[in-house]
């Protein structure tokens, strides 16, 4: 897996610092919206060795209470267009979300 293909988790990473928590900190709280997840799956996005989803990133934003793109880092090459076009196709996507009926929407347990 190549590192730019997930581009969140030193994002991750910082948020979780600021707010001072542990690893298991956040996977206990995203568990707490709904979101499984284990601290061997948090540890791999942080890192880049896996890509989080689509659902996953929507729990993240919700726990950290940010808007989605401020997940992602601004592209210089833009000077923020990306991050502003982001923005406005999360509060679209966010709007028209519903949730699965069967199971969790973050990741099945297996």
């Amino acid at each position: 897996m190549h590192h730019d293909s997930n581009v969140i988790g030193p994002m991750i990473v910082k948020l979780r610092y600021q707010n001072g928590w542990t690893q298991d900190d956040l996977v206990a709280k995203l568990q707490l919206v709904g979101c499984y997840m284990t601290r061997d799956i948090l540890a791999n996005v942080e890192t880049r060795r896996s890509i989080a989803t689509d659902k996953q990133i929507e729990f993240f934003a919700a726990v950290f209470g940010v808007h989605v793109g401020e997940l992602f880092p601004a592209s210089p090459r833009t000077n923020g267009a990306m991050h502003s076009r982001l923005m406005g196709m999360t509060t679209l996507f966010v709007t028209r979300h519903r949730h699965h009926r069967n199971g969790s929407p973050c990741h099945k347990k297996t």
